[in-house]
């Protein structure tokens, strides 16, 4: 466990640590904690946290009670609306994809959808280019994106980005039986 405190760190903070990570200290800390997962699970598991492990990527969870899981809930809420941010704005969007900063902005400013679905994702309706940074901003300290070349803002997706497609994923919605379909 040669990382045990930079993964600690990391990770305590509801960060990922991905496999494809850009910077090869990432790189090294996924291939130390792959390489030792009983060990690092054990030492999580001490502190009452749980060591998770998706397609190329690790993060921390734990048992919680109901009022933490209906904060969570409502936070996730948040991130539902991301997802569908980007995938209204780059269906591809996703592990490895690519993009500027600047081809973000032209969607927005291209598509009056994209400028409803950005609006509703923070309380303070700043200027879209505003909101759009403080998106990448949070996508990137939670590890979804990466900073690929900073002069021209390029970025890339990481696997972590793959838990929020997951998670969505998981949701079913089913009618009941009095309501009728079209």
């Amino acid at each position: 466990m040669k990382y045990l405190k930079q993964t600690y760190d990391r990770l305590i903070r509801g960060n990922f640590i991905s496999r494809d990570s850009l910077s090869e200290t990432q790189r090294a800390i996924f291939r130390d904690i792959d390489d030792n997962k009983a060990d690092y699970a054990a030492y999580f598991d001490r502190i009452g946290l749980l060591l998770e492990e998706g397609d190329g990527y690790f993060y921390l969870s734990r048992n919680e009670n109901r009022t933490e899981m209906v904060r969570k809930l409502e936070r996730f809420s948040h991130w539902i609306d991301v997802l569908d941010f980007l995938k209204a704005w780059e269906p591809a969007f996703g592990p490895g994809y690519r993009f500027r900063f600047s081809s973000l902005l032209h969607g927005i400013d291209a598509d009056i959808e994209l400028k409803d679905k950005i609006s509703v994702l923070y309380e303070n309706k700043d200027k879209h280019s505003e909101i759009a940074a403080r998106l990448i901003d949070e996508l990137q300290r939670q590890g979804f994106l990466e900073t690929v070349e900073e002069n021209t803002e390029e970025y890339q997706v990481t696997n972590a980005f793959t838990y929020l497609e997951e998670l969505v994923g998981m949701l079913t919605f089913e009618e009941s039986d009095d309501e009728t379909t079209e």
